[in-house]
């Protein structure tokens, strides 16, 4: 096995501190949070920051949290359903959820969130 070996902190087991973390979060002046809020399947959030010319590993570290109608998306109605049925209050988009990331133009890499599975079922409201 070939593990990455950087330059930074040896913290056992072959892991190594980070040289360098990048934050990838909303610029300031921040009034509703750090995050990113995605309102649906177009719409796109970009933020630019440099990757030093010395980089030979990366890692991009992802996390996706359901808040507000997107909460129980794993329950979404399709949004054909929701036309064919004059649905007006429902979240719709489906119970598929994508999140895909590009570089200068390139797609990346891309990921699938999970539903969360609570101790009591798989509503924290029971």
């Amino acid at each position: 096995m070939n593990l990455f070996k950087g330059n930074g902190e040896n913290l056992g087991s072959g892991v190594f501190k980070a040289d360098l973390i990048i934050p990838f979060s909303r610029d300031f002046p921040l009034n509703d949070g750090l995050w990113y809020e995605i309102e649906n399947a177009t719409d796109v959030k970009v933020k630019e920051f440099e990757i030093p010319q010395n980089v030979h590993h990366a890692v991009l570290e992802v996390y996706v949290s359901f808040h507000e109608n997107d909460e129980f998306w794993y329950g979404n109605p399709s949004n054909e359903y929701i036309v064919a049925n004059n649905l007006t209050d429902l979240a719709g988009n489906g119970p598929f959820g994508e999140v895909v990331f590009s570089l200068d133009g390139e797609m990346v890499g891309a990921i699938w969130p999970f539903t969360m599975v609570y101790i009591e079922g798989i509503n924290p409201l029971m």
